[in-house]
């Protein structure tokens, strides 16, 4: 058994916040030692090991976005849709308006 670290340590050597790591133990993807006789609200200490078989799980390998070649699209797509001149149809309406007498 190596190095035992706090709840505190753990988190920095992970390089996460104590609150998630708290989530990891909950969801059982880390384990922890209990130390003291506490039934209520157990003291957790972190095995160096542990934390390092953590990161084995946790590491993963994705490929750069950047280099990752999109296939081309094999459709054509064409717009059934109408162009619209809004200043034109502005235009229009307003010379279909009658204007108000100045009398």
């Amino acid at each position: 058994m190596g190095k035992l670290l706090t709840m505190e340590e753990a988190a920095a050597e992970l390089g996460i916040s104590a609150k998630t790591l708290r989530g990891h133990v909950k969801d059982g993807q880390i384990t922890y030692i209990a130390i003291g006789r506490g039934v209520k609200k157990p003291r957790r200490m972190f095995d160096v090991c542990d934390i390092e078989a953590f990161k084995e799980r946790r590491r993963r390998t994705d490929p750069c976005p950047s280099t990752n070649q999109r296939a081309r699209r094999s459709t054509t797509s064409t717009s059934s849709g109408q162009v619209v001149g809004f200043m034109a149809l502005r235009d229009q309406l307003r010379a279909g308006r009658r204007k108000p007498s100045s009398g």
